[in-house]
Parts: structure tokens; C-alpha cells; sequence
């Protein structure tokens, strides 16, 4: 359905799912387990569907 990288690999420019999941955490005082368990209660629409804006 999805088009989701796996957890483990972390694009070109960027970081992984877990290394966000931890940054995160850090953040807002949650534990990585709460941080996704709110992200999987999100609806979150894949890039490729996407509305693009050209302000």
C-alpha cells in the first residue's frame, strides 16, 4: 500500500525512523514507545500523493 522506507535505512540527506523516533523523544519528554504510538494514530498521506504548492 505504502511506500514507507524500512526503519533501518536512512535516506541520502538524512536520518533514519529510529534516529527521529529518539530525537523525539528526547524533545518532548515521551518515550520512544509513546513517540510511536501517536505516529501510528496519524493519517499521513505517502509524498507521492501530495499536494505541491508553488508559492
Amino acid at each position: 500500500m505504502s511506500q514507507e522506507q524500512p526503519r533501518e535505512d536512512a535516506p541520502e540527506d538524512g536520518i533514519s525512523m529510529d534516529e527521529l523516533t529518539e530525537v523525539l523523544a528526547d524533545a518532548t519528554g515521551e518515550t520512544p514507545e509513546e513517540i510511536e504510538r501517536g505516529a501510528e494514530a496519524l493519517d499521513f498521506d505517502p509524498p507521492s500523493e501530495a499536494t505541491v504548492l508553488d508559492e
